[in-house]
């Protein structure tokens, strides 16, 4: 069985099926964009100096530290400093496959929290020694090539997710999240995911918030590591790519998604996605 670490693959789109899984460690910090992928992650943080920011939340990752995120919600770690090591274990599990395990009870460690869809738990010290321990033991089979090592992976990911579960059910209402965000950010974040379907401008922003809208993107831009128009274009993408895939049509998610015109829309998307919203919706 192998166990090591891995030089950081930067693409956001998974190469099997069902689940795949990555030790990294970078000696030098990488600094990425927000961004958003179409199935769930657990983010196992290991070692660093780092903030991540989660959909508006910003958290201070401690070591056993867990991150639950769900598909299509923005995310970015954040590096404090460029001189330390960074480690993190990284699961990315498909939609309709965690559905599928054990009729989907493996789902609910994302909605423990009251809806919210995305959250951090910070297990206890034994807790936090058995999940480092079946993280470390599925990265070996999941890329061993020891007899029935499919096998023993997924007995080693059934084990894994009981125990987040476990961890998310125990500490439900019960953990203070250490949230560093101002609020305002937050509540212009709400309100971009509650009218993104309109037309929004940085003016519509400042104006609603009472702010100077060169200080909105300036703070914007610090908390949220993107600019305000890029952020709700990728918002209305994130929302277009999960509504196509269920089979609406590309013209209705368009005008669904807030886009001006078709034209601005097929860009976009294949820009972010390599193929049109029809192809999108053709496939699934």
């Amino acid at each position: 069985m192998r166990k090591s670490t891995q030089g950081f693959d930067p693409r956001q789109t998974m190469n099997r099926k069902e689940y795949e899984i990555f030790h990294y460690l970078d000696i030098k910090t990488r600094h990425l964009d927000a961004h958003y992928h179409d199935y769930y992650e657990i983010y196992l943080f290991l070692d660093g100096d780092m903030d991540y920011w989660v959909e508006g939340n910003l958290y201070h990752l401690e070591r056993g530290d867990i991150l639950l995120i769900s598909p299509s919600q923005l995310h970015k770690p954040i590096p404090l400093s460029d001189s330390e090591n960074y480690e993190r274990i990284v699961l990315w599990i498909d939609k309709v496959y965690l559905s599928e395990i054990e009729g989907g009870i493996f789902e609910g460690c994302f909605n423990y929290d009251g809806g919210s869809t995305s959250k951090i738990l910070r297990p206890k010290t034994q807790e936090k020694s058995t999940v480092i321990s079946l993280c470390e033991n599925l990265v070996g089979e999941f890329y061993g090539q020891d007899f029935a090592g499919d096998i023993c992976a997924r007995s080693i990911l059934v084990q894994l997710l009981t125990q987040i579960n476990r961890i998310a059910l125990a500490s439900q209402n019960k953990y203070s999240e250490n949230l560093l965000t101002s609020t305002y950010i937050s509540d212009i974040i709400s309100f971009i995911g509650e009218h993104y379907n309109e037309e929004i401008t940085l003016d519509t922003i400042a104006n609603q918030f009472f702010i100077s809208k060169y200080y909105l993107s300036h703070e914007f831009k610090k908390a949220v590591g993107t600019g305000v128009h890029k952020y709700i274009t990728l918002k209305r993408l994130s929302i277009a790519y999960n509504l196509l895939t269920k089979g609406n049509p590309a013209g209705e998610v368009c005008q669904a998604c807030g886009f001006k015109d078709y034209t601005t829309f097929f860009r976009a998307f294949k820009v972010k996605y390599g193929i049109s919203p029809a192809e999108c919706h053709a496939i699934n």
